[in-house]
């Protein structure tokens, strides 16, 4: 198997992993380790509401409202953090999950769907996800910066 094909298979036992911690929390949610799951949001300069007085009144509304019953709701454990780039017109807002099938109608029931295109996508940190497994991928669990 070359090395391009092992990458490929990997990436997909990767991707694939969250999905099945997902599935498991519809069963079972207290037994399910939340997972790490990024809102990927982008409007127009038309919905933004810095151009758009409606948005903006939502976006007031949604930084005073208690949050926590619709999070449990939805399996949301808790908020990493939300960026915005506001001249860009997109966002990311990092949250811990037991059940991220369920994001889409979280976002539905906030309103974000409304006036935003989502994408929702599985992260990692760069530690724990990313330095970790290119260790293993690759063999390098002892390796250090100057060996040959």
């Amino acid at each position: 198997m070359n090395i391009k094909t092992k990458h490929i298979i990997y990436a997909a036992a990767i991707a694939s992993a969250p999905l099945f911690a997902g599935n498991a929390a519809a069963q079972d949610e207290a037994a399910v380790e939340p997972t790490l799951w990024g809102i990927y949001g982008a409007h127009s300069m038309h919905d933004c509401p810095v151009n758009n007085i409606d948005t903006a009144k939502y976006v007031i509304t949604a930084s005073l409202m208690d949050l926590t019953p619709v999070m449990e709701k939805y399996g949301v454990v808790g908020f990493v953090d939300r960026y915005h780039s506001g001249l860009e017109h997109t966002f990311v807002w990092v949250v811990e999950t037991t059940r991220p099938h369920d994001l889409e109608e979280f976002t539905i029931e906030l309103g974000l769907a409304s006036w935003n295109d989502l994408t929702f996508v599985p992260v990692r940190t760069f530690e724990e996800g990313v330095v970790e497994t290119v260790r293993e991928l690759h063999g390098l669990q002892d390796w250090e910066p100057g060996d040959e």
